[in-house]
């Protein structure tokens, strides 16, 4: 039976390629979908012949590899200057929703009240209040399905009761749940979202965190990103609105000098260079 690299063999030999391979670099192409993301050769392939519609019928074996892989590593580059941005919106809406909640609700671990409703095996909506404060029905069944994404319905590890502080509850919340947070306690956050005589609706909001959200997780599953400068000024957008300059902090990452990463294996054939 074919590997999925068969699968992704075909599309990029029959549907991208205007040539066909010799046996030997249909074998090396299947070494390298073994290693790589394929979702990112598929884009630099069709990259790499879009731009050379003639030239790439003339490649030699050894040329046509090197020209979709330069594609490729610039295309995981990009992502890589992603990480950075995507690392300044996490965090700082992270922060944020942590912050607010607890000050809302009057309560460092405001979700404690629904965690003990779901442990006694009830509704988490017969939790009415937190902290002396009006707690809705649909902010409790959301801190409940957040709860459960944490560690499962069957309660069988209590992660969530060893949480001491909201930082600690929104670090175990994935970014689409940060963004339900701020929809669900739009009340508390809308006063934010507000420059000069603009006023960001809850539907802008989420369509925009959306946006980036998508966006991050393409990235971080090593797909390509379309419109990649419309994902930063999202971003960029939406952070502003907290007071974050995206441009100032990026370029100071930028700026910075880490340490250059060590590695100690030589190079060999046998790595499938190019």
């Amino acid at each position: 039976m074919p590997d999925i690299s068969y699968e992704f063999l075909t599309d990029f030999f029959v549907n991208c390629l205007p040539f066909t391979p010799t046996a030997h670099q249909v074998n090396v192409f299947q070494g390298d979908l073994a290693l790589v993301s394929p979702y990112l050769m598929r884009d630099a392939l069709k990259e790499v012949c879009a731009g050379n519609p003639g030239n790439i019928l003339h490649y030699q074996p050894n040329d046509w590899r090197p020209a979709i892989f330069k594609v490729y590593n610039r295309k995981v580059a990009e992502q890589a200057q992603l990480f950075s941005v995507f690392h300044c919106f996490e965090t700082a809406f992270r922060s944020t929703v942590a912050v607010a909640l607890e000050r809302h609700y009057n309560h460092t671990r405001w979700w404690a009240g629904v965690h003990a409703a779901l442990r006694a095996g009830q509704l988490a909506r017969t939790v009415r209040q937190v902290g002396g404060v009006v707690l809705t029905r649909d902010a409790a069944d959301l801190i409940a399905r957040i709860i459960e994404s944490i560690y499962g319905p069957s309660f069988q590890r209590n992660r969530v009761a060893t949480f001491q502080n909201g930082y600690e509850f929104a670090e175990n919340c994935d970014i689409g749940q940060i963004g339900f947070l701020v929809e669900k306690h739009w009340a508390i956050f809308s006063h934010r979202f507000v420059r000069g005589t603009r006023r960001l609706s809850m539907a802008d909001f989420m369509a925009k965190f959306q946006r980036v959200r998508d966006a991050r997780n393409d990235v971080y599953h090593h797909k390509s990103v379309a419109r990649m400068t419309n994902v930063v000024q999202t971003a960029e957008d939406l952070l502003d609105y907290l007071n974050f300059s995206l441009g100032f902090v990026y370029q100071k990452v930028t700026d910075s000098s880490p340490a250059p990463l060590a590695f100690a294996i030589a190079i060999q054939p046998r790595h499938q260079i190019w």
